[in-house]
């Protein structure tokens, strides 16, 4: 199987979900920010034209492919990609070993009410993870300084961040070197379990396989 693949010049991880957790147990002995991040079509699309985006998704420790287009889009569409990639594996995984492991999590999002519903989410999902903490930018007057303070007075070990993209890779050039803490697992507008209406995702996601066909074409020619 193929463990790289490039969709308009960037380097994607194509590892299964078991390679990807072994990669990842490893970082919590680091004394840097490991980042992760989900990816999806339209975050490639984006990245043509903002240069922050495509840096940060380029240098990523580990790009988690989020959704199967960008799988058939480059050709490497095994049957046990294909379920790993649409039954959202690899955040069940993490999130179970997070639990298991006793890892503490801080939560940070755009707004309280996305927050609170992600909170409850896990709570229901993995009633023993340890919550060390949330913030939502919105509720940060003037720069996010406060934010980051209370990030790093939780001394969480994980951030979980559902800043919707290209804002999170924003925040994360311009804060990552004041974050104390071994991984960031950026969700941005996943949800931690597939939960979208089937029709509003189908129709989405029609509309990014066509966006990102599109811009393979135009890249490649």
């Amino acid at each position: 199987m193929i463990k790289k693949i490039d969709i308009l010049g960037i380097q994607l991880d194509n590892y299964t979900v078991r390679e990807a957790i072994m990669r990842v147990e490893a970082w919590y002995d680091n004394n840097v920010l490991n980042v992760i991040e989900m990816v999806s079509m339209q975050m490639l699309t984006e990245s043509e034209t903002d240069p922050v985006l495509k840096e940060v998704i380029s240098t990523l420790d580990l790009a988690v492919i989020g959704e199967k287009g960008i799988l058939q889009a480059a050709g490497v569409d095994t049957m046990q990609r294909i379920r790993e990639t649409e039954e959202n594996d690899f955040s069940d995984e993490f999130l179970k070993r997070v639990e298991r492991n006793r890892k503490s999590v801080f939560v940070i999002g755009e707004t309280q009410e996305a927050v609170d519903e992600l909170i409850q989410e896990l709570s229901e999902e993995y009633p023993k993870l340890v919550l060390a903490g949330a913030a939502a930018t919105e509720n940060c007057v003037g720069d996010l300084e406060g934010v980051i303070n209370e990030l790093n007075a939780a001394t969480p070990a994980v951030i979980i961040s559902i800043i919707p993209s290209p804002k999170q890779e924003h925040f994360l050039v311009e804060h990552r070197d004041k974050i104390n803490a071994n991984l960031w697992y950026g969700i941005g507008g996943f949800e931690v379990h597939r939960k979208r209406s089937k029709i509003k995702g189908f129709f989405f996601n029609l509309i990014q396989r066509i966006r990102l066909k599109n811009s393979i074409e135009k890249y490649e020619s």
